[in-house]
């Protein structure tokens, strides 16, 4: 559970009196209910959390951050404009509102950033006569409605049967020998854990889920075909029936419903009864059956090359889903652009704003579905150090490979997403096609361009020859969107 209301007053009470004074430097917005402020204290820095996460709430120093994934949140622009440069003056505990008031000052103009952790949670920064300048934290506006301008006042009180539980729960900030601000980084360590675990928690699931999709989906679909692949003996007993038929069609009349037939088999000879359609003429009843054989047949044939596919795909999930359990947290919170598009405030609606393809060795392979969704991937969703792909020249939906910091793109990776840059460009068709690549820190977007219209630089280039079967692989590795077949 969140931080306990004794426990949120003894860290505000420290705050108050070991803080007081210090100057705010940096801050960061990571997540919509998740900030962090750096404030400079005589000799050092001290890392504020700030978080309004449900069970994770709490004030606390922080031991690391939390990654930004993708764009940071709106609100992260607001705490640097507003809050960098002023001293922090005082530190309130809103007990019964559940709410955490910092007052900050620069020059006489004065500020408040207010942290409220009582359901749905949020932060905001109050102007000096309490109005709102800005708030981070789905759910604030219907549920209270706040909104940029309008006059803030502490959230409703909890009941006093909640207030007196609350405080009947005893403090759980055990204080260490070298603590140098003890409740405070004690509060980290009650929660800071949880919280990291949580959301590569919440990492590990959003990074599964497409992989356990296709997994249930492949493996149902997969029954299906095995069971058309094993009709073999069915159709050899159709050209059986239509030979035996085919021999004796001088003692077949029309109209009748049954034969019995003599048929010398190696086994010795046999009496057959076949059942037949009294609409049929003698020879349609022969051609019917020698007409199932060859349906069957090729069916037969057909689902063997679709068993393979689907046995690879459902290998490749199995592995996928293997792999992802076997990520550590740090390599779980290097994904963290997942949270970025399902959570963020400016989002893309709709869905993703990108097709999800595998490429070599499982490596993902992001492709915009069209100009606004452009934008959105390269300047949302995608990390600086991500590698970005267009095709050379052509209107096209740009692409990217997300990689993990300092990490090289293989040669094999590189090769499969320039052939969906140029399978989603007007290259599309063409034998071969020039391709741009770059870290997506080198794209940018001009004032007043259109929709997915960017400038770069620093790019490479080289000619991809298209190879059929590789770009048939990437098509069939695409997944879709959560939920979607």
């Amino acid at each position: 559970m969140s931080l306990r209301p004794v426990e949120f007053g003894e860290v505000v009470a420290e705050a108050a009196a070991r803080l007081v004074g210090a100057v705010a430097q940096k801050a960061w917005c990571p997540l919509p209910r998740l900030a962090y402020l750096e404030l400079r204290v005589p000799g050092r820095s001290v890392v504020l959390c700030l978080c309004a996460e449900g069970e994770l709430s709490r004030l606390s120093v922080a031991e690391d951050r939390f990654p930004t994934p993708g764009e940071p949140a709106p609100f992260q622009r607001w705490l640097r404009q507003e809050l960098t440069g002023f001293k922090l003056q005082a530190a309130h505990y809103l007990e019964e509102s559940r709410a955490i008031v910092l007052e900050f000052e620069r020059e006489g103009v004065r500020r408040r950033l207010v942290l409220e952790v009582g359901a749905p949670g949020g932060l905001l920064i109050l102007s000096d006569n309490h109005r709102v300048l800005m708030l981070s934290g789905e759910g604030f506006g219907p549920r209270r409605n706040l909104y940029p301008g309008a006059q803030w006042s502490p959230p409703e009180p909890v009941s006093p049967e909640a207030l007196a539980k609350g405080r009947a729960q005893p403090s759980r900030l055990e204080p260490k020998e070298e603590d140098t601000l003890p409740k405070l980084q004690a509060a980290e360590r009650v929660l800071g854990q949880k919280d990291r675990t949580s959301r590569a928690d919440t990492i590990r699931r959003r990074l599964a889920q497409p992989y356990r999709a296709r997994l249930k989906r492949s493996s149902r679909t997969l029954e299906k075909v095995r069971a058309e692949a094993q009709r073999g003996p069915e159709a050899e007993k159709h050209r059986e029936v239509g030979e035996l038929l085919a021999q004796n069609l001088h003692r077949l009349k029309r109209g009748a419903s049954q034969v019995t037939l003599t048929a010398y088999t190696e086994a010795g000879v046999e009496e057959v009864q076949v059942k037949l359609d009294p609409k049929r003429t003698p020879k349609e009843e022969a051609d019917w059956h020698f007409h199932q054989y060859r349906r069957l047949l090729r069916g037969v044939e057909q689902a063997r090359h679709r068993e393979a596919e689907l046995a690879r795909e459902v290998a490749h999930a199995q592995t996928a889903l293997t792999q992802i359990e076997a990520m550590d947290d740090a390599a779980l919170m290097a994904q963290a652009e997942v949270l970025q598009v399902s959570q963020g405030e400016e989002g893309p609606k709709g869905g993703l704003p990108f097709k999800e393809y595998v490429g070599h060795g499982g490596a993902r392979i992001w492709v915009g579905r069209g100009s606004e969704d452009n934008d959105q991937l390269t300047f949302k969703v995608a990390r600086p150090w991500h590698m970005w792909l267009h095709a050379r020249g052509l209107p096209g939906s740009h692409v990217v490979v997300p990689l993990e910091k300092n990490a090289e793109v293989s040669q094999e990776v590189l090769l499969d997403a320039a052939h969906l840059a140029l399978h989603h460009s007007g290259a599309k068709g063409e034998p071969r096609g020039e391709v741009s690549y770059l870290p997506v820190k080198f794209v940018r977007k001009l004032k007043g361009a259109a929709p997915g219209q960017v400038t770069y630089a620093r790019e490479k280039t080289f000619v991809v020859r298209m190879e059929p079967e590789r770009l048939e692989r990437l098509l069939k590795s695409r997944h879709g969107d959560p939920g979607l077949p």
